[in-house]
C-alpha cells in the first residue's frame, strides 16, 4: 500500500480545499461536455475513435483528479469523480467511459501497491498516461475466471494470453492485466502498452459504446519486470471501498446518459418535432401530453441523479474510511453501507437511462427515427453499459438486505 500517499496527505504548503478543486474540476468537464455533445452522435455512427477527445481529456486535466496533490494532481474526492464522469457522459458516454478504468485501478493501485511503484505510476499519470484494463478472458466457465499465468523466468516472468473487453486500452499508455502467478494468486500486471510483444485490437463490435476502444489484447511472450506486479491476492474475498468505486462509475455513466436523451428530447420538441394533427396546437411544446411525458422523463433523470450523488457521497466516506485505523467490524459497516447505497445507484440510473431513451422517440413522432438523428445511440450505450453488472442481482441484493439484513455480496468488477 502507498503509505504516504493516501488521500488528504497533501502538501502543507496547499493553499485551497479539495472541495474547491473539485468544483473547479466539474466546470472544466461541463464545459467539455457540451463540446462532446455536439460531435457524439456523428462520433458513434461514423464510428470515429475519440483521439481528439482523449487530447481534449488531457487539456482540460481530467485524468489528474486522483492523482495526489503532492505530485501535482487535483486529489479531489472518489464521489466528486463519480461527479466528473457523469457530466462527461452527459456530453459523450463514449469519452466518459474511458476515464472509468483509468480511475479504477489507480484506487486499487492505491489500496494494493507497493510505494515505488505508486510513486511511478501517479508520476506517469501526472505527465498525461491513461491506464487500461485487460481483465477479461473469454472460454472460462463462468465470466470474470483468470486463467492466464505469469511464466517465471531468472529475472522476472513473461506472459502470453489475450484479453478481451479492453477499455480503454487501445489508446491506453499503460495496461493493467489480470493474472494469475507462479503462486496462483491474482496480480496486476502494470506494463507500458508499447512494451514488444502486446498488440492492441479494434475489434470492439458492440451494439453500443462503439468507440470505447473496448477490443482485444494481445501477450505474447512479453517481459513482465519483478516491480511491475501488484498483488491482488486476498483482496478478492475482502470487502473494501474500491469495488463499490468500480460499480458507481458505471452508475455515473447511466446517469449522464440518462439526462443526454433528456436533453435531446427538449431540444427536439423545442425545435424540430411536428405537431399531430390531432393535437390542435402549433407547437409541440404546446402539446400537453408532450408536456407531460417530458415531466415524467425529467423527474426519472433527477430521481437518478440524486440516488447517484448519495451513493458517491457514501463512497467518498468509505475511501476515507478504508485507510483509518477503524475496528474491522465498524470499517465493515461503512463499506456495507456504501454497497447498498451503490446498488440502488445502479438500479435507478439503469431504470431512467432506459426509460428517457426509449420515450424520447415519442416526443416528435417517426422523424426522430432518421438515421441523422442517431437518437437509437442512448439506448444502445445504456444498453451496453447495463450488462457489465446484471441489474437483477443488485435490486436482490437491496432487497436481502432490507428483508434480512444480508450484506450484499463481494464484488470486484474490472
Amino acid at each position: 500500500m502507498t503509505t504516504d500517499l493516501q488521500p488528504n496527505t497533501r502538501a502543507a504548503a496547499a493553499t485551497d480545499h479539495p472541495s474547491e478543486r473539485a468544483q473547479r474540476a466539474l466546470a472544466r468537464a461541463r464545459r467539455l461536455a457540451q463540446s462532446l455533445r455536439g460531435t457524439a452522435a456523428s462520433r458513434d455512427a461514423q464510428r470515429i475513435l475519440p483521439y481528439d477527445a482523449l487530447a481534449l481529456l488531457r487539456e482540460h486535466d481530467l485524468l489528474n483528479l486522483r492523482t495526489p496533490y503532492a505530485l501535482g494532481g487535483d486529489e479531489i474526492e472518489y464521489g466528486d469523480v463519480v461527479r466528473v464522469i457523469e457530466e462527461l457522459a452527459r456530453g459523450d458516454s463514449n469519452v466518459a467511459q474511458l476515464l472509468v478504468p483509468h480511475y479504477v485501478y489507480l484506487e486499487r493501485m492505491r489500496l494494493m501497491a507497493d510505494e515505488a511503484l505508486g510513486r511511478r505510476l501517479w508520476r506517469r499519470v501526472r505527465d498525461g498516461a491513461l491506464i487500461g484494463n485487460a481483465s477479461t478472458e473469454r472460454g472460462s466457465a463462468r465470466s470474470g475466471e483468470i486463467t492466464i499465468r505469469l511464466v517465471p523466468e531468472p529475472d522476472g516472468y513473461r506472459l502470453t494470453g489475450r484479453k478481451f473487453y479492453s477499455t480503454p486500452t487501445l489508446f491506453a499508455d499503460v495496461v493493467f492485466a489480470t493474472v494469475r502467478d507462479e503462486r496462483d494468486r491474482i496480480v496486476y500486471a502494470v506494463l507500458p502498452t508499447d512494451r514488444d510483444g502486446i498488440t492492441r485490437v479494434d475489434d470492439w463490435d458492440g451494439l453500443g459504446q462503439r468507440v470505447t476502444g473496448s477490443g482485444t489484447t494481445i501477450f505474447e511472450n512479453v517481459r513482465v519486470n519483478p516491480d511491475e506486479i501488484i498483488v491482488v491476492g486476498d483482496w478478492m474475498e475482502r470487502r473494501h471501498y474500491t469495488s463499490s468505486g468500480a460499480q458507481i462509475l458505471f452508475a455515473a455513466l447511466k446517469s449522464g446518459i440518462a439526462q443526454a436523451a433528456l436533453d435531446d428530447a427538449r431540444d427536439w420538441a423545442r425545435d424540430g418535432a411536428r405537431p399531430s394533427r390531432t393535437t390542435g396546437v402549433e407547437q409541440v411544446t404546446l402539446d400537453p401530453y408532450v408536456q407531460a411525458l417530458v415531466g415524467e422523463l425529467a423527474t426519472a433523470a433527477l430521481s437518478a441523479k440524486l440516488v447517484l450523488h448519495h451513493a458517491a457521497d457514501a463512497l467518498t466516506q468509505a475511501s476515507h474510511a478504508q485507510y483509518a485505523d477503524l475496528p474491522e467490524q465498524a470499517l465493515e459497516a461503512v463499506l456495507v453501507e456504501t454497497a447498498v447505497k451503490t446498488a440502488h445507484a445502479q438500479l435507478a440510473t439503469e431504470q431512467a437511462a432506459l426509460l428517457i431513451a426509449q420515450k424520447l422517440f415519442d416526443v416528435g413522432g417517426t422523424s426522430t427515427a432518421l438515421k441523422r438523428h442517431n437518437f437509437d445511440r442512448h439506448w444502445r450505450n445504456a444498453r451496453t453499459i447495463s450488462l457489465h453488472d446484471p441489474i437483477v442481482y443488485r435490486s436482490k441484493a437491496i432487497g436481502a438486505h432490507l428483508l434480512r439484513g444480508d450484506a450484499p455480496p463481494l464484488g470486484f468488477t474490472y
